[in-house]
């Protein structure tokens, strides 16, 4: 009885771990991301993790910012932290040219004349947001430069 629970339990994981429906290819930045990153398949996901955690490579990939890690919240300054994480709410209020976010932001940047400031993001409102796609980094860059 207990060997056909086993046997059960095997070929469950086995199916699961083969499913295309579950590979994900979601193991981050590291010697696993630089080995396998092309790769579509659970089991490879794990082995990923697991070489990403060796001699802590993952740690190195991101404090150096190669093997897979593109950027993040990691070394962002806090007013860079705040736009990455209210974009959608920062691009309305830029918009309007007022609002707690763009508030917010300039105490954040410690910006000497608020007003100024925000008058300057609304009028560069389509250069900060330049597409749908714009990044968080060219956000923060544009937004740094009229904050001087």
């Amino acid at each position: 009885m207990f060997k056909k629970k086993i046997l059960v339990a095997v070929t469950a994981g086995m199916l699961a771990l083969s499913s295309s429906a579950f590979a994900t290819t979601q193991f981050g930045p590291g010697l696993g991301w630089l080995l396998l990153k092309d790769t579509n398949n659970v089991f490879l996901d794990m082995v990923g993790v697991i070489l990403n955690g060796i001699c802590c490579n993952q740690c190195f990939a991101i404090t150096s910012g190669s093997w897979g890690y593109n950027g993040g919240l990691i070394g962002m300054t806090e007013a860079d932290k705040f736009v990455a994480d209210n974009m959608d709410a920062l691009a309305t209020d830029i918009a309007k040219g007022e609002g707690e976010y763009v508030d917010t932001l300039s105490t954040l940047l410690s910006v000497s004349d608020a007003v100024a400031f925000k008058a300057a993001l609304q009028s560069n409102f389509d250069e900060i947001f330049s597409s749908s796609e714009v990044s968080t980094e060219e956000v923060c860059s544009k937004i740094h430069s009229l904050a001087i």
